[in-house]
């Protein structure tokens, strides 16, 4: 059989070409399915890497398959096994666990738990190529458009966005899906049809058999319109996004923005710059409802106040008239022993991070030669704290508010009891021991440390109070 003119290693090159640094070695990992089109894609790259082109660089090349663990989906990594071996691809596999309803959510579920495999699964710098094609792309633009989704949405997949540590690059836009399919069978490639894309429960399926042959049986050059049209608006789309640019420069300062800034934008422009600072630091964006609320809920609270709006995935919290954007922080999860360990090690907190335990000498120590009788207790107010020898025992809030230590922060800090008595607070930043149970310059004690706390944790506005903390 002849060679389709629609796809192979050429074409490939050309794709990769402006997705690629130039003259660098590049690492690529292609996402396999074990369906046709990421079958073709690999064995195109394959291809490519063992035959020198002036329009790439050399590059590594693995192949990565993810099994959603779902009905029917133990043949797809048979395929890919079989592909890999007989192309001479390394093949890492990683299980995820889908949650999700029935239907489109699970669809999306799936979506989510495939691409935060691949974000793991990627070394800095590595790009991650994916087999989506001008259909996928067409059919993004519909369900967007379905969705009432805004301009961001419209511009379906991104040609390359960043992935975790790497890159998720996606150069076959604009290869018809039926090339993909010319070339598998070309080359005489085993591939295995995935059952979801046949199922209708799902969006996209039910587009793809329901919906899309009439659109095409009438608009014959759809597909390509489409892909097009989602091409202008990203176009848009990036342009709206260099004057986000040129805004937030004005408002960010250590990864927060300035309140009084944002309030000052007229409503669409300051929506316009939220989006791109939430995208920024990726993190989903808010509904149209929940960002006009913003103004009223948080922009517009008094400044005594710290509000907080919240939607699945991220959160927008106002402190000292900066605003915040923080994945969801988990509570402070304690072990059920509250002793601490002996001889000192550490104390998982859930996924707040650890607390290690080491012996140390001076201020910066806790004044005991044992851990007997310390407990780690989580915060239930009411606290004193003594933190100057001779100065006054004050309740822990006014402390850590006069620290401007966050409330998110003050809620989950764990704290040191040695009976009765409060003797250390952790902080992410800092310890701060209790006056009378500082360890004496060059003496013996143990150093309690909060360590891999989320970094939302540590915002900037954190300053010491008056007064020797170690």
């Amino acid at each position: 059989m002849a060679r389709p003119a629609g796809f192979g290693p050429e074409v490939l090159a050309r794709a990769l070409e402006p997705l690629l640094s130039p003259g660098a070695e590049t690492a690529l990992c292609v996402g396999l399915s074990g369906g046709a089109d990421s079958a073709a894609l690999l064995a195109a790259a394959v291809q490519l890497a063992r035959a020198p082109s002036p329009r790439h660089a050399p590059f590594r090349l693995r192949a990565l398959h993810v099994d959603h663990g779902l009905v029917a989906a133990a043949p797809l990594a048979v395929a890919a096994r079989a592909l890999c071996a007989r192309l001479g691809v390394a093949l890492a596999e990683r299980r995820v666990e889908v949650r999700g309803a029935r239907g489109a959510s699970l669809e999306a579920a799936a979506r989510e738990a495939r691409h935060a495999a691949f974000a793991a699964e990627l070394a800095p710098g590595e790009c991650l190529v994916t087999a989506h094609h001008r259909e996928d792309q067409a059919e993004t633009l519909l369900l967007q458009l379905l969705r009432g989704a805004g301009l961001p949405g419209l511009a379906a997949m991104p040609a390359a966005a960043r992935l975790g540590p790497g890159w998720l690059l996606r150069p076959l836009l604009a290869v018809p899906r039926a090339a993909l399919r010319d070339y598998a069978a070309a080359e005489h490639l085993d591939w295995h049809e995935d059952p979801m894309n046949a199922d209708q429960r799902f969006d996209r399926a039910y587009l793809r058999a329901a919906l899309w042959p009439l659109v095409e049986a009438r608009w014959p050059g759809a597909a390509r319109a489409l892909a097009r049209t989602a091409t202008h608006l990203a176009t848009a789309q990036a342009e709206l996004d260099e004057h986000s640019a040129e805004y937030l420069a004005t408002l960010e300062q250590a990864g927060s923005l300035s309140v009084a800034g944002l309030a000052a934008l007229p409503a669409a422009r300051r929506a316009e710059v939220l989006r791109y600072w939430l995208r920024r630091l990726g993190l989903p964006p808010p509904s149209t409802r929940r960002l006009a609320g913003l103004a009223r809920e948080v922009l517009g609270a008094g400044p005594d106040r710290a509000p907080r709006l919240a939607w699945p995935g991220a959160e927008l919290r106002r402190f000292h008239g900066r605003l915040y954007a923080t994945a969801p922080l988990p509570p402070l999860v304690l072990p059920a022993d509250p002793g601490l360990p002996s001889p000192p090690g550490v104390v998982p907190l859930g996924g707040l991070g650890r607390v290690a335990l080491r012996w140390g000498r001076g201020p910066a120590a806790l004044d005991v030669t044992s851990t007997a009788g310390l407990e780690l207790r989580p915060r239930h107010g009411g606290e004193q704290l003594r933190l100057e020898r001779g100065g006054p025992s004050r309740p822990l809030k006014d402390w850590l508010r006069e620290a401007r230590v966050p409330p998110w922060t003050r809620r989950r800090a764990p704290l040191v009891y040695e009976r009765e008595t409060l003797v250390a607070v952790l902080l992410p930043q800092a310890t701060w021991y209790a006056a009378e149970r500082r360890a004496v310059p060059d003496g013996p004690g143990l150093v309690l440390e909060w360590r891999d706390a989320p970094a939302a944790l540590e915002p900037p506005a954190f300053v010491e109070p008056e007064g020797p903390f170690g």
